[in-house]
């Protein structure tokens, strides 16, 4: 059942909502353009566990599964980038 991954939309914008046992994590987003259809806002690295209460250990799994769970539900066949602090999504 876990982890789980909701999705919030405020218009251009919104919230995606990380869920597993130990906690659940709120990253805003916004949509992109052109083939960017969305860009998830992350702490970065150095902020990661004062903003998250959870370990650097975790962070990359837990951004994966984000990215990896987003495409399949809202890109499907696309890909994402991983930068400092976000999550860019594409179409393919």
């Amino acid at each position: 059942m876990y982890p789980v991954l909701q999705y919030f939309n405020e218009g251009r914008g919104g919230y995606v909502v990380y869920k597993d046992k130990q906690s659940e994590l709120k990253f805003y987003f916004e949509f992109g353009g052109s083939n960017c259809v969305a860009i998830i806002f992350v702490p970065a690295i150095d902020k990661w566990a004062g903003e998250t209460s959870r370990s650097i250990e975790d962070r990359q799994q837990i951004l994966t599964f984000v990215a990896v769970q987003a495409i399949k539900d809202q890109a499907p066949g696309g890909f994402y980038k991983l930068s400092g602090n976000c999550i860019e999504i594409f179409n393919k």
